[in-house]
């Protein structure tokens, strides 16, 4: 991480360009990429419908482009000791555009549209990663804390208007629409190219495709299992586990150190997120078709349901430095699995007594993540030497990146199961109930583990 502002280079006329002017035009393009990914993943129902699909089949399109996003992020942060941010965020933007064209032009034909997708999110996930690689880069360390500070809100802010943007366009026009938004992005081009360093002697990087192919497999053959049940898929799945393995033991420079997993901490925070963080898009894309199935409303109504959620996760993750001064570590992290758990039981429950049990439900879930996150990172990195805790970052945050897609998968495929409604639940609900007490077993299931994991285990401040 940069302890100083580093000098800007020349721009075309021999003028030097100010640091900060590029954080503007880098940050609209990092939330303006995640309501469009967020906006997507939201609409699954509405896209489904227009196209014949059942839930569980349209649900490719968000699952893999979490996969997209949690490789991306690896790929795009490693390119950026190659070539500069400015090159990597254009090329970000063509790609955008060139997916967001395929699919709106193939919009009835649903293998164009799942390829439109997943060349957008190729995309997208250059200006989500691009914009933290430029603050920590090119700004002093008192800015850095400023404007990445900016970041945590601006996810939870994303996701909300995401959700917004996309019930709107659902409702009142179409959800191919959807893929013209991401045209607004040609007019990011001349500020970025007016704006935004090119950079100089920029070091010779690393990537670990092979580390990064193998988890690719790992998680889009998971996710297609959980998809069909195909116990085929299981091969490829076990194969690249232990290749996996054997490649991080063995490889000079793979993609995570195989000491990051003798820090108890680290590997229990790991466990964590990947249990806990499969339910969270889980819930998001499964909650327009709970509100339509139980109350009838419109993907727009639903999104509406959503607001007061995350404008309180907002302002979870923008107070969540004053929040750690008086609320411990563990104390924290089980306030936020409590927070998550409750929310899920609360649809589960309630659902049918009115659309107050969705508002309650989503202002418990988004501040239960919007808490959790600052945390858990804590307790992960803790243990670890600052020298190397990029490293272990950048695979903590994919972890994450591949359980949100195996959640969107199992969600989907649990309500195609049709499951029966036991009788303590709401039974004109369909299986919408049941599914969301699988959820909330599965985030307790992590706290439970959690507690068992840590009961010795020193902690963080």
């Amino acid at each position: 991480m940069a302890s100083r502002p580093q000098p800007a280079a020349p721009a075309g006329a021999g003028t030097a360009l100010n640091p900060k002017h590029a954080v503007p035009i880098i940050l609209f393009t990092f939330v303006f990429s995640l309501i469009i990914d967020n906006g997507f993943k939201f609409m699954t129902d509405s896209m489904g419908e227009a196209l014949n699909l059942s839930l569980n089949e349209v649900s490719l399109q968000a699952s893999l482009a979490g996969v997209i996003i949690g490789i991306g992020a690896v790929v795009y942060a490693a390119l950026a000791d190659v070539f500069s941010i400015r090159k990597l965020l254009l090329a970000g933007v063509i790609l955008t555009l060139i997916g967001s064209l395929i699919g709106f032009l193939g919009q009835n034909v649903w293998p164009l549209v799942l390829t439109g997708r997943i060349i957008q999110t190729t995309g997208l996930a250059a200006a989500e990663t691009l914009y933290v690689i430029y603050v920590t880069k090119h700004l002093s360390e008192q800015d850095q804390k400023t404007y990445l500070g900016f970041s945590t809100a601006a996810f939870q802010a994303a996701t909300l208007f995401g959700a917004l943007t996309s019930g709107l366009l659902a409702t009142k026009v179409s959800w191919t629409a959807m893929f013209l938004v991401p045209l607004v992005l040609i007019l990011a081009i001349p500020v970025i190219l007016k704006t935004v360093p090119e950079e100089e002697s920029l070091e010779a990087g690393h990537v670990d495709w092979i580390g990064l192919g193998l988890i690719a497999v790992l998680a889009t053959t998971a996710i297609l299992f959980m998809q069909a049940f195909n116990w085929l898929w299981l091969i490829p799945l076990a194969a690249s586990v232990v290749l996996f393995s054997m490649h991080v033991k063995n490889a000079e420079r793979p993609l995570v150190n195989p000491e990051f997993f003798r820090h108890r901490p680290y590997v229990t925070a790991l466990i964590l997120v990947f249990i806990v963080y499969s339910v969270q898009l889980g819930y998001l894309v499964l909650f327009p078709a709970m509100a339509k199935e139980v109350h009838g409303m419109s993907a727009d109504g639903a999104s509406y349901l959503l607001i007061p959620g995350y404008t309180a996760a907002i302002a979870v993750g923008v107070l969540s430095g004053r929040i750690a001064k008086f609320l411990p570590t563990r104390t924290a992290i089980f306030t936020a699995l409590v927070s998550i758990t409750v929310a899920l039981l609360v649809l589960a429950f309630f659902m049918e007594s009115g659309p107050w049990a969705f508002v309650v439900s989503s202002l418990l879930f988004a501040s239960g993540f919007a808490l959790l996150y600052a945390p858990l990172m804590a307790t992960a990195i803790g243990a670890i030497p600052a020298a190397k805790s990029g490293i272990a970052i950048g695979f903590y945050n994919l972890t994450i990146n591949v359980a949100v897609p195996l959640g969107i998968a199992y969600s989907a495929k649990l309500v195609d199961m049709g499951l029966g409604t036991p009788g303590f639940l709401p039974s004109g609900a369909g299986s919408y109930p049941v599914v969301m007490l699988i959820l909330a077993a599965i985030a307790l299931g992590g706290a439970l583990l959690y507690a068992a994991m840590t009961a010795r285990m020193k902690q963080p401040a």
